[in-house]
């Protein structure tokens, strides 16, 4: 009987930990959207959750059928990251890209992207895609990330 009480009192007291250890799904985490706010211009979108950052330099971006040209990322706030053992530039709450883009038609736009979480997770890079169609400026799309080792193509 003590011996179970124990147990009871030690699961009592490991739950913060437990707690602690949930990590959101990236997706969650990172939450990616995208459109065009005209002929020549694609918007990206990434609402970071609470506790959640990301980092600039990891952003990259590629598509098929239309041509990139250089991101508009903007300045994000300097921090010292052991795990790269610099300083990097980061952004938290939301960051929103802008990239020139010529498409005549449909395009699938592709960014990479990698974050961490305060509480210590770093997950691996992101790849999120979104079909966009410039015919349709005022349609807006959301996609889901999957995982992806690689580290994309900047254009």
């Amino acid at each position: 009987m003590i011996r179970i009480a124990q147990i009871f009192i030690w699961l009592i007291l490991a739950m913060p930990t437990w707690a602690s250890a949930d990590f959101l799904r990236p997706e969650l985490a990172f939450k990616f959207s995208a459109s065009l706010v005209d002929a020549n211009t694609a918007e990206v979108r990434y609402d970071i959750a609470d506790g959640y950052y990301m980092y600039r330099e990891q952003f990259k971006f590629s598509a098929t059928d239309a041509t990139l040209g250089t991101p508009m990322i903007p300045a994000g706030q300097v921090k010292y990251d052991e795990t790269f053992a610099k300083d990097v530039e980061m952004y938290r709450d939301a960051v929103v890209i802008r990239i020139p883009v010529t498409a005549s038609a449909p395009f699938n736009l592709s960014a990479i992207s990698q974050g961490c979480s305060d509480a210590g997770l770093c997950y691996p890079p992101q790849e999120s895609s979104v079909r966009l169609d410039p015919s349709k400026l005022a349609a807006s799309s959301t996609a889901l990330p999957k995982s992806s080792g690689r580290s994309g193509s900047s254009s």
